[in-house]
Formats: C-alpha cells, structure tokens, sequence
C-alpha cells in the first residue's frame, strides 16, 4: 500500500470531538476527496444508531441516505472512511474495528479509520495493508487544515 497523507479540515475535527463528548461510543462516516495532496476529509456524517460504552453500530438506513445524498449532490465529496470512540479506552483497532475497515477497503484502499478517546482527548488515523496488517498514520502524514 502507498503511504498517502491525510488532510483534516478542523471543522471536522470539531465536529467529531462535539459529538463524541458522550459516555458511549459513537460512530459516523468522514466525507471528501481523494486528491494529489492526499486523502481530503471535508464533511462529517454523524451515525444516530445504537451505542453502548463499548460498542456502537451505524444504522443502514442512514448509510443509504448519505449515499443516496451523494448521488443527488447534496454532499459533496465521497464517503472517504469512518470515525468512532472509545471512551476512556486509548486509541486503537479493536478486532471488529479491523473488520469494519476491511469491509470498508473493499471499495477503495484508500479508507481510512479515525478513532478518538474524548476523555483522553486523542485521536489517531488507521487503515489496513494487505501485507503490513494494520498501519496507524504518523503525525507527520496528517494535516489539520
């Protein structure tokens, strides 16, 4: 897998740390672009689905509406990977975190996953490499714009 940087808009960044200031996980899709720059995440679509403290699933009918929105234009930009929390628990792939990524990558290598502890106040970036296994993306390959 080629290395790409991702560029963050802080808007979304935001968005993400507003929402996730909850006592339970929470999910939702990022939105954007894939560009010569990099992976541009430009949008944020929170999940209104079920979450427990450790567990969290994003509705599919809210996934065939965003779909549905990208296809009428109404969001601009693609569904270019996914967000959740882990509350209190550190920054990390969980073994089913892992296999909502692959499900994932299965449409474009380039889908990456965001997770955040809002209690820790940390985050970090993750996709899967067919040969390496699981890659956290450096500070130095993310850019908050």
């Amino acid at each position: 897998m080629r290395l790409f940087k991702v560029k963050l808009k802080s808007t979304v960044l935001q968005k993400i740390i507003n929402y996730t200031r909850k006592p339970y996980e929470q999910i939702g899709l990022l939105i954007g672009k894939l560009s010569n720059e990099g992976l541009i995440v430009n949008d944020v679509v929170h999940g209104e689905g079920f979450s427990t403290d450790s567990c969290t699933v994003f509705p599919p009918e809210t996934l065939a509406k965003v779909m549905d929105d990208i296809v009428k234009g109404k969001i601009d930009g693609n569904i270019v990977g996914w967000y959740h929390s882990h509350v209190g628990c550190g920054v990390f792939m969980s073994n089913i975190d892992v296999q909502t990524q692959l499900k994932l990558q299965q449409f474009s290598p380039y889908i990456i996953a965001l997770v955040i502890d809002p209690i820790a106040g940390e985050f970090g970036i993750f996709s899967y490499d067919y040969y390496y296994g699981l890659i956290q993306f450096s500070e130095d390959q993310i850019e908050i714009f």
